[in-house]
């Protein structure tokens, strides 16, 4: 039986995973007793890393699927390559797998990022796998998984745009984790991590950032705030003046920064620009800015 508690440390510090502790010990208890793992959380929040962690902790390959509403069931099983099915016939080697069955066949994790971007007749197709662990191939033949094999996937909020709806079939085969942001000290701790901030100013430059994005998502104007790509963003821009004290480069960068971060509410007159320059000047002004 495996050690959770073991097994979080190691993957915090041999993967550079900085907290997530609770979320990382239902990541292992769902894996130890073989259940697919769907896990929900804003943009950013870490649901990726935290994936490929846990199956580089388990020593496993990674099939990865990228889903939009172009994803059909061909992107994620396999295909036949017609000039080769002319020449050769159905045979093995005329048939392109696809990461659910490349995965089912050598083990390992498949992960299905933003599995609702994929329609639901995609969807379908994973329904044997997951429930049974079996993928049957027209002409070819039937999978049945390698011990080894699991999947994650991950789910945006449904009010995110261009999002569907999963289906009572497909949330059955799933025990779901959620992720929120992390604390601040947290985050200040990966942006000092990511940013690779090291010198005296580091902690300065992170605590600004974090400050900031964690303003825009506080912020009524704001329907989407900035994940923690926009604090490691803003810090490391920051980090290449030789004086990070200039309000003006604070607010010039923050705009580079967390321009295409951030979703603005319907009906606000101000612009995206003005509501990171207001942000930016009120962290600033309420940190004994000098």
């Amino acid at each position: 039986m495996i050690n959770i508690n073991e097994a979080v440390r190691e993957i915090q510090q041999n993967y550079h995973v900085v907290g997530r502790t609770e979320e990382l010990k239902q990541i292992i208890l769902a894996h130890s007793v073989g259940k697919n793992i769907l896990i929900e959380g804003e943009v950013g929040v870490g649901k990726t890393t935290l994936a490929k962690a846990v199956a580089s902790y388990f020593d496993t390959n990674f099939y990865r699927i990228d889903c939009s509403e172009d994803t059909l069931t061909h992107n994620l099983v396999g295909y036949w390559d017609p000039p080769l099915v002319i020449s050769k016939g159905y045979k093995e080697d005329t048939y392109i797998y696809g990461p659910l069955a490349s995965a089912m066949l050598k083990g390992g994790c498949l992960f299905i990022n933003e599995i609702n971007r994929m329609p639901e007749i995609t969807q379908n197709a994973l329904l044997t796998a997951l429930d049974e662990k079996i993928l049957e191939i027209p002409k070819l033949k039937t999978i049945q998984a390698a011990e080894n094999f699991f999947t994650i996937a991950t789910l945006n909020p449904s009010a995110h745009i261009g999002v569907t709806v999963l289906g009572e079939a497909i949330l059955d085969r799933f025990v779901w984790i959620h992720l929120d942001y992390q604390s601040p000290e947290e985050e200040k701790q990966i942006i000092i991590q990511d940013a690779k901030l090291k010198d005296k100013q580091a902690q300065k430059l992170a605590e600004l950032s974090q400050r900031i994005i964690q303003k825009t998502r506080e912020s009524t104007s704001i329907r989407r705030g900035s994940s923690i790509r926009g604090g490691i963003d803003l810090a490391a821009l920051m980090n290449q003046y030789n004086n990070s004290r200039s309000t003006k480069k604070w607010i010039k960068t923050a705009i580079m920064a967390l321009y295409n971060k951030i979703e603005i509410e319907d009906g606000i007159s101000k612009t995206k620009k003005e509501l990171i320059s207001d942000i930016v000047l009120a962290v600033l002004n309420d940190s004994n800015f000098q």
